[in-house]
């Protein structure tokens, strides 16, 4: 049945068109970042932080940066795996920012989700719900820039500063609510992970002004993954597919990791994303430890390429797994 569930997801990511619209981008990294938008995949009772920076410059016009946090704290104990087949809680909070050159654009965002698991079988099949609470401050600044954008009888102002309500550096600050729910099962040499989510189900109030056009609309997601691990060998597949109004993503990510002898490092891989016209992605990791290290560089494919304009992209994700001891009861 399993492996039903993995064809179905990657037919799905695979075969939808490009009418896949996000509204949130999201880093290459999805085998760590799946679980901002849906802490319902939290497939394990260990806590962990989880760090990710991705830096975007366009040749001569743009360059922004976002920087992520997400913390995953076990309530039931810090167990290292499943086995013991008991339902558990996981608190999931995290920041981020994104800003851009010149200070035009800055967006802060504060996350604070619950995620529930139960097991279905004893085979470590579980099923699991979270919501997830965030607050967001955004702020765009045209007031120095010069656009086009007044009129008058001959037609666009050369030089004109923009007039746009949206662009004079006036805050805006609203609360969400996103609900997610996924089915998992996690072993030693074979895992997998079907989410669903909706961001924005609580379709909040964005803009001055009333009616449907002033509300963010809910982003439908889903997110999948699959692991085996052959030996000293592990091969990956991960996937995100979200379905919101002008700005799609697909991604789908691949990577194979060998597990070291040495004693400072216990495991070396790379792998290959893809995020649907937009770019490839190589990448390597590293494991130190109990924790992971992941390089990221965007080979740019989408349709600025062919206007003559370049993109350079690099990512840093970071993980690390807290201490998990194991609570003891004394007799």
């Amino acid at each position: 049945m399993k492996k039903n569930y993995i064809f179905i997801f990657l037919a799905v990511l695979g075969l939808v068109p490009g009418a896949l619209l996000a509204q949130d981008l999201h880093y290459a990294r999805v085998q760590d970042l799946s679980l901002w938008y849906n802490p319902a995949l939290k497939g394990d009772k260990k806590s962990d932080i989880r760090l990710n920076y991705r830096d975007v410059r366009y040749q001569g016009m743009l360059s922004y940066r976002s920087s992520a946090v997400l913390g995953n704290i076990s309530l039931n104990g810090n167990g290292s795996d499943n086995t013991d087949n008991s339902a558990y809680w996981n608190l999931s909070v995290g920041g981020a920012v994104d800003q851009s050159n010149q200070n035009i654009l800055k967006n802060t965002q504060g996350i604070l989700g619950l995620s529930y698991a139960v097991p279905l079988t004893g085979n470590n099949q579980y099923l699991a719900v979270s919501i997830q609470g965030s607050f967001i401050n955004s702020r765009l600044d045209l007031t120095n820039a010069m656009f086009p954008d007044q009129f008058d009888r001959n037609g666009p102002i050369s030089n004109a500063v923009t007039l746009d309500p949206l662009g004079i550096g006036t805050p805006r600050n609203w609360l969400s609510a996103h609900i997610g729910a996924a089915l998992f099962q996690q072993g030693e040499d074979e895992s997998w992970s079907l989410g669903v989510s909706v961001r924005d189900a609580t379709r909040p109030l964005i803009q001055r002004g009333q009616g449907l056009n002033y509300r963010l609309q809910p982003t439908l997601g889903l997110q999948g993954s699959y692991e085996v691990q052959r030996g000293d060998t592990r091969y990956s597949v991960y996937g995100v597919a979200n379905f919101k109004a002008e700005a799609y993503e697909q991604l789908l990510s691949a990577s194979i990791s060998h597990r070291s002898v040495s004693s400072s490092v216990s495991a070396v891989g790379g792998g290959l994303a893809y995020r649907l016209r937009d770019a490839f992605i190589p990448y390597v990791e590293l494991g130190i430890g109990s924790s992971t290290i992941g390089l990221y560089y965007e080979l740019n494919i989408s349709g600025i390429k062919a206007a003559g304009y370049n993109r350079n992209a690099f990512e840093i994700g970071f993980k690390q797994q807290l201490s998990n001891k194991k609570r003891t009861t004394e007799k």
